[in-house]
């Protein structure tokens, strides 16, 4: 369930942002008022109640370009030229508007906020030598933790994070960073801790571990929540690289269909990024009940309008239906490609239980509220500092 502004038309979605925050706030204060479907605000983060910051891909980068990839070395002879688009945007990006929005995170932190989580592409990588990765990656946490004073800071692995030979530096300088958040050791990007009566499941998406996930899921099973938590999503989502989502190759098929079926009966809440959408999804089928949100901080010119892009089930796949072209590339060297109608073979597999589907084109900041039996995430749109809407997960 959403607190949002109704759109009365496809035409009236594509809104100003000012309209946007002013008629999703006072729908937020209407259901703060009036609904008691949100907790007050404690005084200290406890077992039951709690609250935690979210910060969608970050893309950390600098110019010059030289600073971090000047020791580069690309896979294929158009990759040097190909990254120029995407360094631009994330040195731009960082230049002046992802400092704003940090600032604004750091100041919407409540008193029960228990954490700092980011959602994996924490830098933008390729650098192909370990000690400028690992230089990348100090200065991307303490940049994006600025304001946070010591709140505890938890990332997963993302694509762009290890792209450019960086999992040994990931390994190295982020796990120390999460066993020290969660307080205990840390020997992967795969690890388990609870909060309380809830259980947090983070994931590697680019090294996943069947057995260690099913494993971390028997390990906490009769958890009040289960967040499973990653990069990727947990099923195709329909954008440029539909099928790039955990265990999404064609030979891990029975795999990924056993996750989610296992997911779905555990109730979880899948929190991912990946995507550069805001999203959420929730299928509900005869075994169970599965939600999925997806958060967005790569805050380009595009995002400063919040654009609805899709806003009912019946429209999912229909970005795959129509860009094929763009569905047969071969993302960081990791995937197998496929043919339109295996595509959409594959969303259809995805349609059936699907009760919400909402994606937008929009960057933020996000707090994840926890309240006994009920959770919420709000947004935050650019650097906003209240919300401009409220999705109810559970």
């Amino acid at each position: 369930m959403i607190w949002r502004k109704n759109h009365e038309t496809e035409k009236d979605m594509n809104v100003s942002r000012k309209n946007f925050l002013d008629g999703s706030l006072a729908l937020f204060a209407a259901a703060w008022a009036g609904g008691g479907r949100s907790c007050a605000i404690a005084s200290s983060s406890s077992d039951d109640s709690y609250s935690v910051s979210i910060l969608g891909d970050t893309h950390f980068d600098a110019a010059p370009s030289s600073l971090y990839h000047g020791k580069w070395v690309p896979r294929h002879q158009n990759d040097w030229r190909d990254r120029q688009g995407e360094f631009k945007r994330n040195q731009d990006m960082w230049a002046t508007r992802l400092p704003r929005l940090i600032a604004a995170a750091a100041r919407t932190r409540r008193p029960d906020t228990a954490y700092l989580f980011q959602m994996g592409d924490l830098i933008q990588g390729d650098c192909s030598d370990l000690e400028t990765h690992l230089r990348f990656f100090k200065d991307a946490q303490t940049a994006c933790s600025k304001g946070f004073g010591d709140l505890p800071f938890l990332t997963v692995c993302g694509n762009h994070d290890i792209r450019g030979g960086g999992d040994k530096a990931f390994d190295a300088y982020i796990l120390p960073i999460a066993a020290k958040a969660i307080g205990k050791p840390v020997t992967s990007a795969n690890f388990l801790f609870n909060h309380g009566p809830d259980a947090f499941v983070f994931v590697d998406f680019m090294r996943p571990d069947a057995a260690k996930i099913d494993a971390m899921l028997d390990a906490s099973e009769g958890a009040r929540h289960t967040f499973f938590v990653l990069h990727s999503p947990i099923a195709p989502y329909d954008g440029w690289g539909a099928y790039w989502f955990l265990f999404g190759k064609p030979a891990d098929a029975e795999r990924r269909r056993a996750l989610f079926s296992r997911l779905l009966r555990r109730r979880a809440i899948v929190l991912c990024g990946h995507i550069h959408r805001t999203q959420i999804r929730r299928w509900v089928r005869p075994e169970g009940e599965l939600v999925e949100f997806s958060a967005n901080s790569v805050w380009r010119p595009q995002e400063d309008t919040p654009k609805v892009l899709f806003d009912t089930p019946a429209r999912f796949g229909e970005y795959v239906k129509a860009h094929p072209a763009r569905m047969d590339e071969d993302h960081d060297g990791c995937l197998q490609k496929r043919t339109v109608p295996e595509l959409l073979a594959l969303v259809e597999e995805y349609r059936p239980g699907l009760v919400e589907y909402r994606q937008m084109q929009s960057a933020g900041h996000y707090m994840l509220r926890v309240c006994g039996a009920r959770v919420a995430i709000d947004f935050y749109a650019c650097d906003s500092l209240v919300p401009s809407e409220t999705y109810h997960l559970v």
